[in-house]
């Protein structure tokens, strides 16, 4: 199945209608009115002031990954996720927060505009709404998790000129949250094979020795991070606790997982001579379905993944989907995730954007 056998054939540009007119004005307004809004809020939750604590710790010759004056430990990403903000840390953490936030757009939008052309999705006023609905919970607590997706997307749109040395050269932005592109690795790798492999170890190396220039101990210092006591894994092993995110809201136990897993490899397998952009985002979609670690905040990457498969396979991922993001959410805000991504659950699997028929979803 070829990736032209699911998307419309492009049509005559025209000037849009004054009723698509003033759907932009109303979706653009709504958008600014509500970065505006939010931007004004409180930050109870989140991940940037330990992303910050621990640039400044690492210029000031300090291991980035100590534990916080409050005794948690609050940063857990290799060290080449905090390098973008190192910049940033001659600044007072109010306004480097800011520049951060402009960061992210200035990232993840471009990478996304390029995604949506490489899939023939037209940027409506529909879309552009779903995907400030999406960026707006991690825009507001600077969740890093825009570099992954912008990680991912390049490596996409690289592979699909078939650079795929230059893709897989993306492997440290997308190994900042790997447990949210669980398959897309495997996936590269797959359809790569040496120059994917090869760009995957050449940025994995160079990524590797700056960070062991910046502190030389990091390694063992992020495994302590990971596996020591820490906010999220205090008094239990860090891999019960990663799982138990998902499965205690089942009351299954963990061993299920590997159920899911299989399940999920073998659907892997099984399409796997599919276009290759068409794999990856099976990929992707698989990945957010068996991830271990659900953090609705992780999820930009489900950006290109909905309108991207076919409705069929939407129908089949949706329940998992739509559970796991619409689990216990710590505040309101984040009600945005599980909101738009139902919203684009129901206008996907009735075919209202990319306007399928039955005959181009065939398998």
């Amino acid at each position: 199945m070829r990736l032209d056998e699911l998307t419309p054939s492009p049509k005559t540009k025209r000037l849009p209608s004054l009723k698509t007119f003033a759907a932009w004005i109303l979706v653009v307004a709504f958008l600014l009115g509500m970065m505006w809004t939010i931007s004004g809020l409180e930050v109870v939750y989140s991940d940037y002031r330990f992303f910050h604590l621990a640039a400044v710790r690492l210029v000031q010759g300090e291991n980035a990954y100590g534990i916080q004056p409050n005794g948690v430990q609050g940063f857990f990403n290799p060290l080449w996720a905090i390098f973008p903000l190192i910049s940033f840390t001659a600044l007072d953490q109010p306004l480097a927060f800011q520049l951060w936030r402009l960061f992210i757009l200035l990232t993840f939008l471009p990478a996304t505009y390029l995604i949506m052309r490489l899939y023939r999705l037209p940027p409506t006023p529909f879309l552009t709404l779903l995907i400030g609905l999406f960026i707006s919970v991690p825009w507001y607590i600077g969740q890093n998790s825009s570099l992954v997706a912008v990680g991912v997307f390049l490596a996409i749109l690289f592979a699909s000129d078939e650079r795929w040395m230059m893709a897989g050269a993306m492997i440290p932005l997308i190994f900042i949250k790997p447990q949210t592109v669980l398959l897309f690795p495997l996936a590269l790798a797959w359809r790569g094979r040496a120059r994917a492999v090869a760009g995957m170890i050449l940025g994995g190396g160079i990524a590797s020795v700056g960070a062991g220039l910046a502190q030389w101990d990091w390694v063992t210092a992020w495994l302590n991070s990971r596996w020591g006591d820490s906010e999220g894994s205090v008094g239990v092993t860090w891999l019960s606790a990663g799982l138990g995110n998902v499965l205690d809201l089942l009351h299954l136990p963990n061993g299920i997982y590997l159920i899911g897993v299989a399940a999920g490899l073998y659907l892997f397998w099984r399409y796997r001579h599919l276009d290759w952009r068409q794999w990856s985002a099976l990929a992707l979609g698989l990945g957010a379905t068996l991830t271990p670690y659900i953090r609705p905040q992780d999820f930009l990457l489900l950006l290109p993944i909905i309108f991207l498969l076919p409705p069929r396979w939407v129908y089949a991922l949706t329940p998992a989907w739509v559970f796991f993001f619409a689990g216990p959410l710590p505040y309101p805000l984040m009600w945005l995730i599980p909101f738009s991504v139902t919203l684009a659950f129901v206008i996907a699997a009735e075919r209202r954007v990319l306007r399928l028929t039955p005959a181009r979803v065939a398998a």
